[in-house]
C-alpha cells in the first residue's frame, strides 16, 4: 500500500497549512488520484471524508482499508479489437464513437435498480423522482461504490476500446459517479450545465478521453449526450482566432451548436476531451441514467494552468 502518497493527501486536507511553507513538488496530485482509483476509491468520496471528519492518519488508513476493493482482480484482456476500421475513421472525423452493447441489458437494469434504491425513489411513482437526495448536485449523483457500478467498470469491451484509441494498454480506470436526469415538467426544469469542456484550454491541449455508459435507452430528446462533432480538428485554430478579451468558454455557449448522440441501454460513448459537450433537458417520459467511466494513460498529467 503506497501510504506515503496517501499521507500527503491526508496532511494537505486536514491541515492545509502543512504545505504552506513546503515546495509542492513534494507530492503529485496525479499519483494521489491514480493510487485511489487503483484501490477502487473515488477522490470525491475521499475528500468528503477528510474535510468533514478531519481524521487522524490511523483513522484515515482504516477508512481506506475498509473501502478498497480487491486490487488483485484484473479486467479480462481482449485480444480482438472492439472498434472496427470504420469506427476508427468515424472517430478521426468526429472525435467520438459509440461502442454498442458494451454491457448487457441485465447489468443495465441491475444498475438502474441500485440507483433507484440509493435515491430512495420509486420508478412507478413519478412524484418521487423530484424529491432531491442530499448527494445530488445538478444532474450528478455522488454514487460510485456499488457492486453493479464496479462490475460495469470491469467491462473488457470498454477497456479494449480505450486501449485502441489511446494506442496503448498502459491505462487505468477512474472511479466516477452517475447521473440522474428526470423529465422536465411544470415544476422541474433542467439542472445541467451548458456546453463546456472538462479540461484546460491552455495550448497545447492535453489529449485525453472521456466516456459515459447509457443505462437507459436515450433518444435525441431524452436528455441525450450532445457534442460538437469534429471540433477537435479545429479547436486550436478556433482558440487562436479569439479576440484578446474573449472567454473561450463563454464564446462556446454563445456560438457552438452541439448535436445529440442517441443510444440504447448498454451503449458506451467515448469522446475526445477537446470536444465541447453537454447533457440536455429530458423531454421524454422516464429518467435518463448514465454512468461515467473513463480510462486515462498511466502518464496522464492533470496538473497545469487552467484556462
Amino acid at each position: 500500500m503506497p501510504w506515503n502518497i496517501l499521507e500527503n493527501l491526508w496532511k494537505r486536507s486536514v491541515n492545509p497549512d502543512h504545505f504552506s511553507s513546503e515546495k509542492k513538488d513534494n507530492y503529485t496530485w496525479n499519483n494521489e488520484i491514480k493510487t485511489l482509483f487503483r484501490l477502487g476509491i473515488s477522490m470525491e468520496d475521499t475528500l468528503q471524508f477528510l474535510y468533514t471528519q478531519k481524521p487522524d492518519f490511523e483513522d484515515f488508513k482504516s477508512w481506506v482499508n475498509g473501502r478498497k476493493k480487491d486490487i488483485a482482480t484484473e479486467i479480462e484482456d481482449l485480444t480482438e479489437n472492439v472498434l472496427t476500421e470504420e469506427d476508427l475513421q468515424f472517430w478521426k472525423k468526429n472525435g467520438y464513437v459509440v461502442v454498442k452493447n458494451a454491457i448487457s441489458k441485465e447489468d443495465c437494469e441491475a444498475t438502474q435498480k441500485a440507483i433507484w434504491e440509493y435515491l430512495q425513489m420509486d420508478p412507478d411513482k413519478k412524484e418521487t423522482w423530484y424529491v432531491r437526495h442530499e448527494d445530488q448536485k445538478g444532474l450528478m449523483l455522488n454514487f460510485s461504490d456499488h457492486e453493479t457500478l464496479n462490475k460495469n467498470r470491469f467491462s473488457p469491451i470498454i477497456k479494449k476500446a480505450y486501449e485502441q484509441l489511446y494506442k496503448t494498454n498502459n491505462i487505468y480506470k477512474t472511479i466516477d459517479k452517475v447521473s440522474f436526469n428526470p423529465p422536465e415538467n411544470n415544476q422541474f426544469t433542467f439542472l445541467g450545465s451548458p456546453i463546456h469542456w472538462d479540461t484546460s484550454l491552455k495550448q497545447p491541449l492535453t489529449f485525453g478521453l472521456q466516456g459515459l455508459l447509457y443505462l437507459t435507452d436515450c433518444g435525441p430528446d431524452d436528455g441525450a449526450f450532445h457534442c460538437v462533432p469534429g471540433f477537435h480538428n479545429q479547436i486550436n485554430q478556433w482558440l487562436d482566432d479569439l479576440g484578446p478579451d474573449e472567454n473561450p468558454r463563454e464564446k462556446a455557449v454563445e456560438t457552438l451548436r452541439p448535436k445529440p448522440v442517441a443510444g440504447n441501454a448498454g451503449d458506451f460513448i467515448i469522446w475526445n476531451n477537446a470536444l465541447p459537450h453537454c447533457a440536455t433537458a429530458n423531454k421524454g417520459k422516464t429518467p435518463r441514467m448514465v454512468q461515467y467511466l473513463t480510462y486515462l494513460p498511466n502518464d496522464y498529467n492533470t496538473s497545469g494552468e487552467w484556462l
